[in-house]
């Protein structure tokens, strides 16, 4: 079977993830890593002994040329747009990193390319793949939890420990805080459990108490520190979300997911110390709690969870150009999720709730399971 070529444009922590996933799978060569800063690019591709790939400044010119038939996109929130666009454009296969764009308009753009490429297109919604998540999808798939009608799902850090700098603190470049950094997951992975159903109306907060604990680390910084949504679905499903980087909690982050259906519920604790999935039913009038083992035994590595969901997102994104079909997480989740998070921001501007109309997103686009060419 021949190689499938793919290139890497931003090599920073998401990149080298990306790298480590591609090089699990011997039917893929990467042949090309892209970053303005080409001494990092050297020393990615010395740490990672990818010595054939050809290092490029400017990522237009290796998608020009005849080096690619893929890319990873791991890039700054701004720059998705245009590269991404360009790569279809010069005929590769995408894989995006979240969020789609920093702008729905900018999002919208992508979802246009994308509806007249014939190239797959897959969003980099990593937490899917988890096996957590995985196996609780297998669960409701089955039908053990009923219809899920609710879900409550979150990612928050404490106030002791502020890291970030540079465009993440800058909205313009981002898109915005906690909620498009942290919330694009865990809200992402709540719908897809639920079926993907579309959101319809949006009721949100946003919170900007710290931001003389930002501007601390990032002068410019002028995005929101904490929000919360109230999010309506087209099939009468409803989810909370909540996210911050700075909150005062007792523990250095929360991450989870609860799901209420009309079978079972079921929970997803990612918090420190806690990598946790109970499932719980009623069964003659007791509560029965099942915990999957989510790690092999014979596994020691440290966050095997999150290097293992890499691992099967590419796979899924490599076997998805090998059959010709759209992958998982394809543009209408990612524009859908971006709609919301949008709307979470107009909505904590004007203090109203925010109805999401039809005509909002780009029609003609490949739906999950369509055919592309290879």
């Amino acid at each position: 079977m021949e190689k499938l070529r793919v290139g890497i444009i931003g090599v920073g922590w998401p990149g080298q993830r990306h790298i480590e996933a591609y090089q699990k799978r011997p039917d893929v060569e990467i042949s090309a890593l892209a970053d303005v800063n080409t001494e990092a690019a050297r020393k990615v591709q010395s740490d990672y002994s990818v010595e054939g790939a050809r290092i490029f400044g400017d990522y237009e010119q290796m998608l020009e040329g005849d080096f690619v038939d893929a890319v990873s996109i791991c890039t700054p929130n701004f720059l998705h747009a245009p590269m991404a666009i360009r790569a279809l454009g010069c005929g590769k296969h995408v894989l995006l990193e979240k969020p789609l764009a920093n702008t729905l308009a900018e999002g919208l753009r992508i979802a246009q390319e994308v509806a007249e490429s014939d190239r797959v297109f897959m969003m980099a919604f990593n937490n899917r793949y988890r096996r957590d998540a995985r196996i609780l999808k297998e669960q409701i798939e089955r039908g053990e939890l009923g219809e899920i009608y609710h879900a409550k799902t979150g990612w928050l850090r404490a106030a002791n420990d502020f890291f970030l700098r540079g465009w993440f603190t800058q909205k313009e470049k981002s898109g915005g805080g906690p909620l498009i950094d942290l919330g694009v997951h865990v809200l992402d992975l709540a719908l897809w459990f639920m079926g993907n159903p579309r959101p319809v109306s949006v009721s949100g907060v946003a919170y900007h108490k710290f931001t003389d604990v930002m501007r601390q680390k990032e002068p410019a910084a002028d995005v929101e520190d904490m929000a919360s949504a109230f999010v309506r679905l087209d099939n009468g499903g409803t989810v909370v979300l909540e996210t911050s980087w700075i909150s005062h909690l007792e523990r250095p982050y929360e991450l989870y997911t609860q799901l209420f259906g009309t079978r079972g519920g079921a929970t997803i604790n990612r918090s420190v110390g806690q990598e946790a999935l109970s499932i719980y039913t009623v069964e003659d009038g007791e509560i029965r709690v099942s915990r999957p083992q989510l790690v092999p035994s014979d596994v020691t590595e440290r966050g095997f969870l999150l290097y293992d969901s890499f691992a099967s997102e590419i796979s899924d994104f490599v076997d998805s150009i090998r059959a010709g079909v759209q992958p998982g997480a394809t543009i209408t989740h990612g524009l859908d999720v971006l709609r919301i998070l949008d709307a979470i921001y107009r909505s904590a501007e004007s203090g109203h709730e925010v109805v999401l109309t039809e005509g909002t997103d780009v029609g003609g686009t490949t739906p999950p399971g369509g055919r592309v060419r290879a």
